[in-house]
């Protein structure tokens, strides 16, 4: 079954990523944060370069080294690390494969497509890594299926 709002892999890695650098207030490797998510680390990793060119997080080589937020939770939004990833989203832009070629003068989606990717691109601007963090405790954020989500840290509250 599709899903109805396409995330490439790349954000989602960005942003779950980001969600852990966040939550653990500390350097992660790329390899515990792939092993967290069950993601290849070369992806994650490349993934990761591109969020430190965007100077979201920096890059620290050598042992002991991985990714750290380079600003707090509260300065990055979701939009952020979407642009780093992804570039400057197009609300406008097809959202439907057949548009191009739509024998219609009007979509037959009228306009609910465009301002879904509004109301979404709204929350992405919106919602900061501090929110998610807000949003969930460390039982949530640090456990899944049984894996944990690198060594969990005492979250402030």
């Amino acid at each position: 079954m599709g899903s109805v709002i396409a995330i490439s892999e790349a954000v989602s890695l960005g942003v779950h990523g980001m969600g852990l650098l966040a939550a653990s207030g500390r350097r992660l490797s790329a390899r515990d944060m792939a092993q967290a998510l069950g993601v290849s680390e070369a992806h994650l990793t490349k993934v990761f370069q591109r969020l430190a060119r965007a100077g979201l997080v920096r890059s620290v080589r050598g042992v002991g080294g991985g990714f750290e937020l380079k600003l707090a939770p509260a300065d990055i939004s979701l939009m952020a690390v979407y642009k780093a990833i992804e570039g400057i989203p197009d609300p406008s832009a097809a959202l439907c494969s057949c548009c191009a070629q739509c024998p219609f003068r009007r979509c037959i989606f009228d306009t609910v497509l465009e301002e879904s990717a509004r109301h979404f691109l709204k929350y992405l601007s919106e919602t900061t890594l501090d929110t998610v963090l807000l949003k969930f405790d460390a039982g949530e954020l640090f456990s899944r299926n049984g894996r944990e989500a690198c060594p969990a840290p005492a979250l402030q509250q």
